[in-house]
């Protein structure tokens, strides 16, 4: 059991992790050009949001296949001789109103990859066109769409709001449900934005400035409480999930989301891991292409699905 106990209290385990040696320039690098992309689009947020995902490079031996059926939208992306009942349910982010799959093949092949299994990326509603919970609601119907494909187990993964989307949708899932694992990038799991970290003039966060994160919440809830489960599920039921993995940056205003959750999910017989990256910033695992603790956080996560997946059979 990978928890730490002590009396009928649950612990997650924390592990903190310092920069792969070579990794401390670059990462200050790569800290400034993600700050200079936000300078390059000052009034298409939509496309900054693009170039930034887009940076993570498509891993060879990944096929890719756009899905259009009926309000269906997405990618599978797929390794050969991928297990076909096995899969991955990948959720991507940008704050309810940026970011969608196509931006984030090269994201969705990297987890393919690692892992062997064929992913599905899917789109979903964006704000402020549809507002809450429009989202949610895209991702329990498209989940249901990719349940019915023939998959025997899965795993879901999401990055930043993905990661919320996706724990929001586990806390809906039928007793019954195939899911075995949850993997979270810097999840976005408060949208009353309560943690000490969103507020904090020390955190040098080079994608949501000071102010951003409130927008986008006003924005995307357009009045519904913020506390909702299905927007915040921070405040949802964390008993009865499937074994978590949480990757986080310290040099995020997001931090204190994935620190919160750990703890509260935590419960004895629960799997719940939290993974710290010292000094890196919100979703820095789509620079892999360049950073090694980029690779080594990925190929974790990927080890973390493939674990929980076979234990499951």
């Amino acid at each position: 059991m990978s928890l730490d106990q002590q009396g009928d209290k649950a612990r997650p385990t924390i592990l903190h992790h310092a920069l792969t040696p070579g990794d401390a320039d670059l990462a200050d690098r790569l800290f400034q050009r993600n700050a200079s992309l936000l300078r390059l689009f000052p009034d298409d947020r939509r496309a900054f949001y693009a170039a930034l995902a887009a940076q993570a490079p498509f891993a060879e031996g990944v096929a890719a296949e756009p899905v259009r059926e009926g309000s269906v939208r997405g990618w599978w992306l797929r390794p050969a001789d991928a297990d076909p009942e096995a899969a991955v349910f990948f959720v991507h982010g940008g704050g309810y109103h940026l970011g969608d799959a196509r931006s984030y093949l090269g994201f969705a092949s990297q987890l393919a990859s690692r892992t062997g299994r064929a992913v599905f990326s899917v789109d979903y509603a964006l704000a402020p066109e549809h507002r809450f919970p429009a989202a949610f609601d895209d991702i329990m119907q498209a989940r249901a769409w990719f349940l019915s494909r023939g998959v025997r187990s899965y795993a879901a993964v999401g990055d930043s709001a993905g990661g919320g989307l996706v724990l929001a949708m586990a806390q809906h899932a039928a007793p019954d449900d195939r899911l075995t694992a949850l993997v979270l990038f810097s999840p976005w799991t408060d949208l009353s934005i309560s943690g000490a970290s969103a507020g904090d003039p020390a955190t040098r966060d080079p994608v949501f400035q000071s102010g951003f994160l409130e927008g986008l919440a006003r924005s995307y809830l357009g009045g519904a409480d913020p506390r909702d489960p299905r927007a915040s599920p921070l405040f949802g039921a964390l008993d009865a999930l499937p074994p978590i993995q949480i990757q986080v940056g310290t040099e995020e205003r997001l931090l204190d989301d994935s620190v919160r959750l750990a703890k509260q999910a935590a419960r004895p017989g629960a799997i719940v891991r939290l993974d710290v990256f010292e000094s890196l910033y919100h979703v820095f695992q789509r620079d892999v292409g360049t950073l090694k603790t980029a690779g080594m956080a990925l190929d974790m996560a990927a080890r973390f699905i493939v674990e929980h997946s076979s234990s499951a059979d």
